[in-house]
Formats: structure tokens, sequence, C-alpha cells
């Protein structure tokens, strides 16, 4: 049974009694520790001395090794999904040091103290897919969870989850001091248990909707030394945002990873006035609707619109024909999450056909006006 209280949203190391792992040998490489070892060893009798010199250098190698190996940690995708079409990473480490919340970019893919990064499956529906969790990197399971019931889409309750946030989930150890922890997976689904040793891209469960999550997503931490790390920054760069660093990603990752400040996350056609809870749970989204609906109605939901950000809808008939021609008022502020809709309500029924639905999200830089995103839904009328 996996400790009370330990596997909350953003692990401390070390609470609850977690020691070492049954049958690791752990060394503190710290530099006080060699300085006492050594002035032990040339305090002792001159028979001892030489042997004794010859542990304390094995000692130093094996923490010259660690220390490379953390400087050479890498990072592999955590999920078994492509990223930017299917997996969205939505939200970022917060590097803000006050009470703003920014990402490693200054963006506001973030939220205040969040100390991880998420990556995000498009709706409820996608669950039903199995998508893979990963282990990013080789290591040993120090503990997981493996019991909290996945709760309905906006059913979170903070009482029966309360330390337990996290949900479902896996922690690893990598050695050198860096760890990883994964969060939201779905009940029973978790395949490794506390002692394994695990490699890279090794399946360690489903992505779920366990403990204190508003969608579908896998939340992965990293820590060096018990530190949160910014896996888009690497260890020891300052706090901040728009600081250089070095990703802990392999290389090979790094183009699917490239920052995107926003994106289309699903689009779809409805006949009911549609709400963003409703689309989250994958509803709302008809290939073909009768030609007496009530309603044809063009859905859009994005991340990452930003002031000064204006929106397009159309709906377009199968002879051409401009049915909905909508532009959004200016943005005002940031959103994370935008849900948009627009259509008409239907007094004559429709003509048979393909229709199809356009969205254009207008922004300004550099003092040009350019589409930032733009996509397209279509619906069969029969």
């Amino acid at each position: 049974m996996f400790l009370a209280g330990l596997f909350g949203e953003e692990l401390v190391d070390g609470i609850d009694g977690l020691g070492p792992v049954a049958g690791a040998t752990l060394w503190n490489c710290g530099e006080r520790q060699l300085i006492n070892k050594w002035s032990s060893l040339v305090a002792g009798p001159p028979s001892a001395i030489y042997p004794a010199i010859g542990v304390a250098l094995a000692l130093f190698m094996i923490c010259q090794s660690g220390v490379a190996a953390a400087a050479d940690f890498r990072l592999s995708l955590p999920v078994d999904c492509e990223i930017g079409t299917v997996c969205t990473i939505q939200n970022y480490v917060d590097v803000d040091p006050g009470p703003s919340a920014r990402d490693y970019t200054c963006g506001r893919l973030v939220y205040n103290g969040h100390k991880g990064t998420d990556f995000r499956l498009p709706d409820v529906s996608w669950l039903d897919r199995d998508i893979p969790v990963l282990a990013a990197a080789p290591g040993q399971i120090l503990g997981v969870r493996n019991n909290v019931r996945d709760h309905a889409l906006g059913r979170y309750d903070p009482n029966s989850n309360k330390g337990r946030e996290c949900g479902n989930g896996v922690l690893i150890d990598h050695g050198g001091g860096w760890r990883t922890q994964y969060c939201h997976l779905r009940k029973g689904s978790v395949s490794v248990r506390k002692g394994d040793r695990v490699s890279r891209r090794a399946a360690l469960g489903i992505i779920g909707l366990s403990g204190k999550t508003e969608f579908p997503h896998l939340h992965l931490s990293v820590r060096y030394k018990g530190k949160v790390v910014d896996p888009f920054l690497g260890a020891g760069v300052k706090a901040g945002c728009g600081v250089k660093g070095k990703p802990l990603w392999e290389p090979r990752l790094l183009s699917d990873l490239t920052y995107r400040p926003s994106g289309i996350l699903s689009s779809g056609f409805t006949d009911k006035v549609p709400t963003m809870k409703q689309v989250v749970a994958g509803g709302h989204r008809r290939k073909r609707l009768s030609p007496n609906a009530p309603n044809l109605l063009f859905w859009v939901m994005i991340f990452g619109l930003q002031p000064g950000d204006t929106e397009v809808l159309r709906v377009i008939a199968p002879d051409g024909r401009m049915l909905v021609n909508k532009k959004s008022s200016t943005a005002r502020k940031h959103m994370v999450r935008r849900f948009i809709f627009s259509g008409k309500r239907l007094r004559r029924s429709l003509a048979p056909g393909l229709y199809t639905g356009e969205y254009l999200l207008m922004r300004t830089k550099g003092g040009r006006r350019s589409v930032a995103l733009k996509t397209k839904a279509r619906v069969q009328i029969e």
C-alpha cells in the first residue's frame, strides 16, 4: 500500500518517511561528506591508510560519475501520442517567483504555482482510446497509486481527494538526484510496482481522469535534488521567465515540442446550444444532421487566446453561400481555454449537402494583422 499523503499533486520528496529503496545503495556525494571521509582516513594508522585511500578514490569516482549522469539526463516523450495533433501541452511550469504566473517563454500557458507540464487530450472521448503513459527516462519505481476513482467531468470532489490530488500515479527515481512523477492515470491501469526497474519509454499506465483535474491529461513533474525543474529549461537556471537554459528533452523531440502560444483543441457542428463542459466531455460533434434540425451551430475550442485577438466564424452552404459570418469583439484578457460558437436558428428545412464551418483567429504581431490559427469542420445534412 502506498503511504497516505505521499502522492499529492506536487510531491515533496522525503515526507512521510520515504527512505531508500530496498536493495539500493545511496551515496551522499556532497563536499562535506568527502572531506569528513578523508579526515577519518588520515587520522587512522598508517597500515589502514593505503587501502582506505583506494576506497575513498572509488567513492570519489562514483560521485563524479553521478554528477556526469545528472548533467546528461534526458527525457523522452511521456505519452504515446502525437504532439500538436492529438496531444497538446496546455500548461507549463510556473517560473514566476511572485504572485503572477508565467511560463518559460513569459507566456500565459500556466497558472500560479503549477509545478509540471500538462499533456492534454482533446476531450474525454479520447480516454476510450487508451493513450499510454510512458517512462520518460530509465529508473527505479519509488511508489505508485492505482486505486483512485476516475471522476466524471466537472464532478471532482476536493474533500474526498485531499492529499491525493495527483490521483493515480507513478514516481520514478532516475539516479543522480533526478525524479519524475506522473499523475491522473486511469484507475487500475498502472502496470508497475514499487521497486521495479523500468527502461526508457516503458509503459506505466493509461491517461485517465483521476485526482484534481478538469480535463483528461498527464501531469509530468520533474525534480532535481528535491527542487522543481522546468524540462524546457533544465536545472540550475535563475528564477523568472525569458531566461536561457538547456532543455532536458531528447534533441529529436525539440521540433515537436516547439512552444505554441495558441492552438486548436477541437471543433464541430451540433443542432443544440453547446457548453464548454459538454464539449470537453466529448459531446456536440455531429457528422450528420437532419434537414429539420432546430439549429445549425458551429463551435470551436482553442487554447491561448491573447489580448487583442479577434475571432471569425463562418458557416458555408454546399452551394458556396455564406450562411454565417460572425466576428467576435476584441479580447481584453488572456484565456488558457476559449470556447466559442455561432450559427443560426432554422425556420425552414436545410438543403441536403455538405456544410463547412471555418474558424480564424486574427492576431497583431510586429504591427501586422494576420491569421494566427485556423481550422475547418464539416457536417452532412441528409
